[in-house]
């Protein structure tokens, strides 16, 4: 409401008063705080929810792990029934998306998660024709996603797209392991070392079978470096070795006797740490380019530098059916985004997740991708804007009572 003094008065000033009205809103007020506090209180029990749901039920602690392993999770089937629990697993890969790889029960190739969920599984008939399988093993992912597989019994490289779809194979004598990298594939047979294209058409190779300083006995891992080297696992002759592309022999790494029932290896170790292996079987590099290889009969990761002739720097495990532990595993590889390994844990079932010290080479990305690994961070997200909502209903209310106070005692 304004009152007015015309020119004609007395005092010839106008005045005018302005009388703000204030609605009563406290109601609505209340109702609006009262939703808010029941989002909130509805999202934090989601949240928990969510972390129980996700939560193993019996996590080791880490005082039982092996020393320096962090174990994150272990996948033990590939669907809900009996047929389906991975039955000694051999080989595991990953792929570029995070999907996890893995050969088992003979004639099945299973892709999972990073979170361990099923995707797809491929199990074919029991037959040599195009496609079907008779006992596969080493498996590795292309850039692209596509599979190659080593089908030993059938004598064959297979590849299939990332949706498990058949798209080709050629023919090698009993392939055991196998890495694709660069548009190259390097195989590792009971015979030889091979390097084809994608296609199948062959590059190079080289080796014979035998104990021999240029021979090769049942090779069980292979993997091409940033170098453009390849690195084999010579398994039965209880060796590492390093060619070129080209198949010359650049260094061995070998214990200083053959391990068996009925013999034990001397005493070899530098830096203190032991360089003697067993039957070194799959491989792997890490963020830090540091090359890993699996020992089965060691139950170990045997982490070696490649610049000092494959020494053996570090080696982790311990054998055990606990999580964490390992039982003959066969296989490794190595998801830089997530900083993690998984392992083929073969008499043990199962394929285990886990991180070793020093494997991502970068302290950040390795801090944030244990962060990763917890659901929690994806239920925050609404928390902490269902939070800023309640903030800033909270300072426009303050405001408007500051405002209202400031009018009154005017």
């Amino acid at each position: 409401m304004t009152d007015q003094i015309t020119p004609g008065s007395s005092e010839g000033i106008v005045h005018e008063e302005t009388v703000v009205e204030y609605v009563d809103n406290s109601r609505r007020r209340a109702l609006f705080a009262a939703i808010l506090l029941i989002l909130f209180i509805l999202l934090f029990g989601l949240s928990y929810i969510v972390l129980r749901l996700n939560r193993p039920t019996a996590p080791p602690k880490p005082e039982d792990l092996p020393a320096g392993v962090s174990w994150v999770q272990s996948i033990y089937a590939f669907g809900t029934g009996s047929t389906q629990l991975l039955n000694g697993p051999v080989d595991t890969d990953i792929a570029p998306d995070g999907t996890i790889w893995v050969t088992t029960n003979k004639r099945v190739l299973a892709a999972f998660g990073p979170n361990g969920q099923v995707r797809t599984v491929v199990a074919p008939q029991l037959s040599g024709k195009p496609g079907d399988f008779i006992s596969v093993e080493g498996l590795s992912v292309a850039e692209n996603g596509d599979v190659y597989v080593c089908d030993f019994g059938k004598n064959k490289v297979m590849v299939f797209d990332e949706n498990g779809t058949f798209l080709r194979e050629w023919g090698v004598e009993l392939p055991t392991e196998i890495d694709v990298r660069d548009g190259k594939v390097a195989v590792a047979a009971a015979y030889g070392i091979g390097i084809f294209t994608t296609e199948g058409d062959l590059i190079t190779k080289w080796g014979k079978r035998g104990s021999g300083d240029a021979d090769l006995d049942l090779p069980h891992g292979i993997v091409l470096g940033d170098d453009g080297n390849v690195y084999v696992s010579d398994s039965q002759n209880h060796r590492i070795k390093a060619y070129s592309q080209q198949g010359r022999l650049l260094w061995t790494r070998a214990s200083k006797a053959k391990t068996g029932l009925k013999s034990k290896a001397e005493s070899d170790t530098v830096g203190g740490v032991n360089q003697n292996m067993q039957i070194p079987a799959g491989m792997t590099f890490d963020g830090a380019g540091r090359l890993l290889a699996v020992d089965p009969f060691e139950f170990q990761v045997l982490v070696m530098d490649t610049t000092k002739k494959g020494q053996v720097i570090k080696r982790y495990g311990r054998f055990g059916a606990e999580d964490g532990r390992f039982a003959y595993p066969t296989g490794i590889s190595y998801d830089q985004s997530r900083d993690w390994f998984a392992v083929a844990d073969t008499a043990n079932n199962r394929v285990q997740i886990i991180r070793l010290p020093g494997s991502g080479g970068n302290a950040l990305r390795s801090t944030l991708a244990r962060v990763g690994d917890q659901p929690w961070w994806l239920c925050s997200i609404p928390l902490l804007l269902l939070l800023a909502a309640i903030v800033v209903w909270l300072t426009r209310r303050r405001r408007e009572r500051e405002a209202k106070n400031s009018v009154q005692s005017a």
